[in-house]
């Protein structure tokens, strides 16, 4: 899971709708990257993309995004 090489445990890629829970940033991350390791090694950075949560009737999950030096 490319995501963990630069990120802690506290951000997800998934939010409920019920009780504010992105707000409050109670979620799950449940979105991954999965990469061979010659990716791995070219990896130079992995986030999640949180602004499009504040769409108008945004999805309930969060884009992932990786970047590569090739």
């Amino acid at each position: 899971d490319l995501f963990r090489k630069f990120n802690s445990g506290k951000e997800f890629t998934w939010w409920d709708y019920r009780m504010g829970a992105f707000r409050k940033n109670l979620g799950l991350r449940i979105d991954h990257i999965l990469v061979s390791d010659e990716l791995y090694g070219r990896a130079v950075g992995c986030s999640v993309d949180r602004k499009y949560r504040g769409v108008v009737r945004p999805s309930d999950h969060a884009p992932l995004k990786a970047l590569f030096e090739i």
